[in-house]
């Protein structure tokens, strides 16, 4: 009788896993692609941009190109996520690596040209009021002068954001090439596993795409609620930290104001650690109370104006800073909804893909990064109007 030492297989019983997220991939290749795109999204605005725009292009360059490069680890891993989701189907290894290149350099694209397009309509707006300006000043520019001159400059933008646009497209794939041969002619979706056995290869079939073996995560038994506590908590603070970065600048303007931001920093950040501590339904009402108030005080306020303080019905002008929180505040809002609603049946579900989970919480630290900085005089290159210099809370 032989004994034959062929190993069985034996079927895998341990609890589900998920790819998880290249970040030694995603992080730089997302900061080059923020610091090279910035470098054209600052020459076209000195260019063509409006007068007090532009000065200082070295500091504008990297500080805008800083704060936004959270915003492009974001488009990173959505294009990463796609690729790992079509190497699925059995694609081919060199049209696998090729759709991947493109879906990263399609992304970073778009992030840059939507920062440029923001800033040409920006520009265009100044330079609008600057022409209404001189027209009446020299009075020898009628209506139908002024609208022509206003449709030159409105086209003037358009030709070079579509130059920018361009240019952005080729840097990018220059910037994806390069990383591609930096990696030995691979780009990973998912990050690098190890062997099981030291010179042993296993006997699984490649990942289509070539992208790297997968390195998988184990998931939670708490399921996809858990993760969208951990969500609704990464808002809370996100929005906790606005607050805390614009209340010195209330308190100097009107007191109540700035205790109203400290009280709801204290609140936000208190009903986040609740989240983690006690996750029952009484935090989750307590959560949209918390998120949904601002965000009806702050509609009120920049539509009618507030009935106190210093302009009592005098509508406020919107701003980069209280658009970020509110927009975590909505954000809170919605999850919190979900979570008393589906709450019970999420907890049966397993986490999301790690790409689509780590994508989100990205997301909100962009926005969180992009609202402080808003609030910080020079970090964003603009030029500010006589009407807002005077609120703490529109874009700087």
């Amino acid at each position: 009788m032989t004994t034959s030492t062929r190993p069985v297989a034996v079927p895998d019983t341990r609890t589900a896993h998920r790819p998880a997220v290249p970040w030694l991939t995603v992080v730089p290749l997302a900061a080059v692609l923020a610091f090279a795109d910035g470098f054209w999204v600052t020459s076209m605005r000195g260019a063509v941009g409006a007068v007090g725009r532009g000065q200082g292009p070295f500091t504008t360059w990297w500080h805008q190109s800083t704060v936004l490069v959270p915003l492009y680890v974001c488009g990173v891993i959505g294009a990463l996520a796609l690729a790992l989701r079509w190497s699925r189907r059995g694609r081919q290894r060199r049209l696998g690596l090729l759709a991947t290149s493109l879906l990263v350099v399609l992304a970073a694209t778009l992030v840059a040209v939507a920062q440029m397009a923001a800033g040409a309509a920006y520009d265009y707006h100044v330079q609008s009021d600057e022409l209404q300006m001189m027209s009446m000043l020299r009075g020898d520019c009628r209506a139908d002068c002024l609208e022509r001159l206003r449709q030159d400059t409105m086209w003037l933008q358009v030709r070079a954001t579509g130059l920018g646009a361009g240019l952005l497209l080729v840097t990018n794939l220059g910037v994806v090439a390069w990383f591609v041969m930096i990696f030995g002619g691979r780009l990973d979706a998912v990050r690098r596993g190890r062997r099981t056995a030291r010179g042993l290869r296993t006997s699984k079939p490649p990942v289509p795409y070539a992208v790297g073996a997968l390195r998988r995560l184990r998931t939670s038994p708490a399921g996809a609620a858990a993760e969208l506590r951990g969500l609704l908590a990464a808002t809370l603070v996100g929005g906790a930290a606005i607050h805390v970065a614009v209340a010195p600048e209330h308190l100097e303007e009107w007191p109540a104001a700035g205790v109203f931001f400290i009280v709801l920093t204290v609140l936000q950040a208190g009903a986040a650690a609740a989240l983690w501590r006690r996750p029952g339904r009484d935090v989750l009402f307590l959560v949209a109370a918390i998120s949904a108030g601002p965000v009806v005080v702050w509609a009120w306020s920049r539509a009618w104006g507030l009935p106190l303080g210093p302009d009592p019905f005098v509508p406020e002008p919107v701003g980069l800073p209280d658009c970020a929180a509110g927009a975590l505040e909505l954000s809170a809002v919605v999850l919190a909804v979900v979570l008393l609603r589906r709450g019970t049946a999420l907890a049966g579900r397993p986490e999301m893909p790690d790409h689509v989970s780590r994508l989100a919480v990205t997301a909100v630290l962009a926005v969180t990064v992009i609202g402080i900085a808003a609030t910080q005089e020079g970090w964003f290159d603009v030029v500010q109007s006589p009407s807002s210099a005077g609120s703490t809370m529109t874009t700087r």
